[in-house]
């Protein structure tokens, strides 16, 4: 995953994580075809492969796990916090909502690079901020560490601290 991270003009430094739309298009889909299968099954009174019990039992589990997964990416925001003349905006959007927050850049906290692993354990890393009011921002997330790195030093430049470094059972949360 590629997180955006431009200099706009001299003073103006903005960062884009859009990852959550790759889960919400996934969701939308899978809420789709799962749709579709619920309506041919309810039509056709089944697939008459299985014991209509266990037919119904495996759809209810499809559906347990659409819902959760919905759940889940639908509340995963995008971001953009874009920080201008020492002014710091943090733009949430989620499909249905939005939330914007502005604080000065002296109040923010440093920058962590975390180190984690993927799902297939390879390294994975994510520069993270946090917000006055504890919101919690990835600004750069991926499997190389120098991308991950830069970010977080270009954030740090312009809060005028050094980013620190930790793991992600370091940090609580």
């Amino acid at each position: 995953m590629r997180v955006r991270a431009r200099q706009l003009q001299d003073e103006r430094l903005e960062f884009r994580n859009n990852m959550a739309v790759a889960g919400w298009v996934f969701m939308a889909i899978w809420t789709g075809f799962l749709c579709l299968f619920t309506y041919i099954f309810m039509r056709d009174g089944g697939f008459r492969q299985y014991d209509p019990a266990v037919e119904w039992a495996i759809l209810g589990l499809f559906w347990l796990f659409g819902l959760g997964g919905c759940s889940y990416f639908f509340g995963t925001p995008r971001f953009r916090m874009t920080v201008v003349n020492g002014q710091v905006t943090v733009n949430e959007r989620w499909l249905l909502r939005r939330s914007t927050e502005t604080f000065s850049l002296k109040v923010m906290a440093d920058p962590v690079v975390i180190r984690d692993k993927d799902s297939e354990g390879d390294p994975y890393f994510r520069c993270r901020a946090i917000t006055p009011s504890g919101r919690r921002i990835i600004v750069s997330e991926s499997n190389d560490e120098e991308t991950v790195r830069n970010a977080c030093q270009r954030l740090s430049d312009a809060i005028g601290r050094r980013p620190r470094s930790g793991s992600d059972r370091d940090e609580a949360g």
